[in-house]
């Protein structure tokens, strides 16, 4: 039975919807986990690009991006990187890692055990995590993250990721900081109904959001925009400005009675 459970672990990762370099990264984050005093916007699974391989086979690679996002002014750790690495079994077990801007090298730390898996040949995954400092995922411009993962000198890859997919989602951090203040009120109001208190979804903090990035003198534009098309399955936003394009992205992505709340919410602004 164990060895049935361990095979199915490379077919779990294969059906899964799995992000790249070439991939939209406007809907890039997985869930969000609160903390004490912190907060994790997990990122959904993504292969890296592979750069450069010394001395190893790998067969395959994905990893999600963990941004630890502070709420209160206390130390918190670092932001870090989940990974699974797949190679062929007669190489030895990658044990470090170098990010790219970082001070010095680490040791990869296992989150699961290893898994070996066995057709014609032999392949063996590892799963594992590293830390990655927050101020270097935040810094701008982004620029594409690259570190090395290592089992000896001579036995080492160079992976990178793409920049969009690092700003999705420390911007996505940033733009859920206002939303969950305004929170508070609604959840008070007497007159709240269930359809109200799931105001908290994604597409209703994104969008509105977006709405407070518009400036000013575009707002009453781009609010009857949304009442027209509150009931429209296809939605077709025409513009040049980056503000309207993503609230017309968020706002396509909330169902027919978010979209009723938010424009309540949108009038009171």
């Amino acid at each position: 039975m164990k060895k049935i459970i361990l095979a199915s672990l490379p077919l779990l990762m294969v059906g899964c919807t799995t992000l790249d370099s070439t991939s939209d990264f406007t809907d890039s984050v997985k869930r969000i986990e609160s903390k004490q005093n912190y907060r994790i916007i997990v990122g959904k699974s993504l292969t890296p690009d592979t750069l450069e391989v010394n001395g190893g086979q790998l067969v395959k690679s994905s990893l999600e991006l963990n941004y630890v996002d502070p709420t209160q002014s206390k130390n918190v750790p670092d932001s870090f990187i989940k990974m699974e690495l797949q190679y062929f079994k007669n190489y030895n077990e990658f044990k470090t890692v170098m990010v790219e801007g970082s001070s010095q090298e680490v040791a990869l730390k296992p989150y699961a055990a290893s898994a070996e898996t066995c057709s014609d040949v032999c392949t063996q995954t590892q799963y594992v995590r590293f830390p990655v400092p927050s101020q270097l995922l935040a810094q701008q411009p982004y620029q594409d993250l690259k570190f090395d993962v290592s089992a000896s000198n001579a036995n080492n890859i160079t992976f990178s990721i793409p920049s969009g997919y690092i700003e999705a989602i420390v911007n996505s951090a940033n733009s859920n900081v206002a939303p969950a203040v305004l929170a508070a009120p609604v959840a008070t109001a007497a007159t709240v109904t269930p359809v109200a208190q799931s105001s908290s979804s994604k597409a209703i903090e994104m969008t509105q959001y977006w709405f407070k990035e518009t400036p000013e003198e575009q707002r009453d534009e781009l609010l009857s925009w949304a009442v027209e098309n509150r009931n429209s399955t296809k939605l077709t936003l025409e513009t040049t400005s980056k503000q309207q394009e993503m609230f017309g992205y968020w706002y396509g992505k909330a169902t027919k009675e978010e979209r009723k709340t938010l424009i309540k919410q949108l009038l009171e602004l």
